[in-house]
């Protein structure tokens, strides 16, 4: 079975409700890990098929605190053969910064080679059962 890899960072707790959904649908069809991002080494991806990314947007348009280290230590890693997506939750009042922790780690996996396989997943607020159920639809497009 394939293997799949969600590592995330979450300050209040949105980004971990998140990603523990995540894992609940793809347990299915991979064997699946789900780590914080402070207890994940980059060169653990190697590890894994499919990577996937989860961070809330906090400041100026910035990755969660528990990221940025990690961040850092991602230079130099090839991830061409891994398949890659992102989620995390923001606030829409924040305008062009909502969720932009999204793209900045999209960004980065495509620069170590990583095949981004759907759109980002950006939820605006708290996580709610309707923002649950949207994750899981878009789960659903990374077992495809």
């Amino acid at each position: 079975m394939k293997k799949a890899i969600i590592v995330y960072g979450s300050t209040m707790g949105n980004t971990e409700e998140l990603a523990i959904k995540l894992e609940e649908v793809l347990s299915s069809n991979y064997d699946t890990f789900i780590k914080d991002v402070v207890n994940v080494a980059p060169e653990d991806l190697n590890e894994f098929d499919l990577i996937l990314f989860g961070s809330s947007t906090w400041g100026a348009g910035e990755l969660q605190d528990d990221f940025l280290d990690f961040y850092d230590r991602l230079s130099g890693i090839d991830l061409s053969d891994k398949q890659a997506a992102v989620f995390g939750p923001g606030d829409t009042s924040y305008g062009d910064m909502f969720c932009q922790a999204v793209d900045i780690l999209e960004d980065k996996l495509k620069d170590l080679g990583a095949e981004i396989i759907t759109e980002g997943f950006k939820w605006d607020g708290e996580i709610t059962s309707e923002a649950k159920e949207e994750i899981e639809i878009w789960a659903d497009n990374l077992s495809g």
